[in-house]
């Protein structure tokens, strides 16, 4: 090892031999080179663990684990357990994604600017399968359009703001979470992965960070986030999942009263910008004479206005903390 580790890894990877290779020398790769990698296998079924034992083999920074398939939160919870205690920085990358050279330096040099911060964030961009870029910018430009509480209505986020809590229980506005580097005390003050959430369990542990300190925005491209017919990233989260979400973050104890306050005026500011939205798809729909569209646009209207006048989402889940 060549210094003490400053960066934790963890990797989650299951059945991932096809592409943990280059996300693996992705990070050999990084011009900051103090940091430790923990590869958990999850119960995969091909050479997953052959890959990650090579990379040990040949890398005292690599360490490779084997866990009973239980899930991607699972293998992190695990992999956050088996990591450097001592080190001041954990990032949780896909098997799939690949770090740009600079995104280490790039986001520890903001990083260290400022104690108060709980992390720091760039952007990213499409690759397929062979690795080759396709729909330059728009993932990237999709990362900029951060929706924030800005009086009583939720508006673009300036680039030079970082992502706050008001951001961030509006809406994931950031993944893979390759793209986060937050500080170590952060993760352990917020508590594990919630194992039961299938789909939004990284949006889920954003607004929980986000409960500690902001996370610094970078406006620069450090990943490439592969899209292939294959990963366990590119799952859809249903509308039911994400709806959860929503509903343990608003009725979290773990709020502050402050939190709260934004949370309840953050809820009203997206209700009405749907309901807007919806009443503007259902004029259109009746001038262009498609009247079934206009009736389910206006219906939609109408269960917006209903949750904005109620002030919360339902049901109301109160989760205990996930403490370690």
């Amino acid at each position: 090892m060549t210094a003490r580790p400053l960066i934790s890894v963890v990797v989650p990877a299951y059945n991932a031999a096809r592409f943990l290779g280059e996300t693996l020398e992705s990070l050999t790769a990084q011009t900051e080179e103090r940091w430790e990698c923990v590869v958990v296998d999850d119960g995969s079924t091909d050479t997953t663990f052959a890959i990650a034992s090579g990379f040990a083999e040949r890398d005292a920074r690599f360490r490779a684990l084997q866990v009973d398939h239980g899930g991607s939160s699972h293998a992190r919870n695990e992999g956050f357990r088996a990591s450097v205690r001592g080190t001041s920085y954990v990032t949780f990358m896909d098997s799939d994604d690949a770090w740009l050279p600079h995104a280490f330096a790039t986001l520890l040099e903001r990083l260290e600017q400022d104690d108060r911060l709980a992390g720091c964030h760039g952007l990213a961009e499409l690759v397929d399968a062979e690795g080759t870029r396709y729909a330059p910018g728009e993932y990237a430009e999709a990362g900029r359009n951060r929706l924030g509480l800005e009086g009583r209505r939720l508006v673009r986020w300036p680039l030079d703001r970082p992502t706050t809590f008001d951001v961030l229980v509006n809406g994931n506005v950031l993944f893979p979470p390759g793209l986060l580097l937050a500080r170590r005390d952060v993760y352990e003050r917020a508590g594990r992965f919630d194992e039961s959430l299938a789909g939004p369990e990284d949006w889920d542990m954003l607004i929980r960070l986000s409960r500690f300190g902001d996370l610094a925005f970078v406006n620069d491209v450090i990943l490439l986030y592969r899209r292939h017919d294959a990963n366990q990233g590119a799952r859809p989260t249903t509308p039911l999942q994400a709806w959860r979400v929503r509903c343990i973050a608003f009725h979290s104890p773990e709020n502050s009263p402050g939190q709260q306050r934004r949370a309840r005026q953050g809820w009203r500011a997206y209700q009405a910008m749907m309901a807007r939205q919806r009443r503007g798809e259902a004029l259109t729909a009746l001038r262009e004479r498609h009247l079934r569209e206009a009736y389910d646009r206006s219906g939609r209207l109408l269960a917006h206005l209903w949750r904005y006048v109620r002030g919360y989402p339902l049901p109301r889940i109160v989760r205990e903390p996930l403490t370690w």
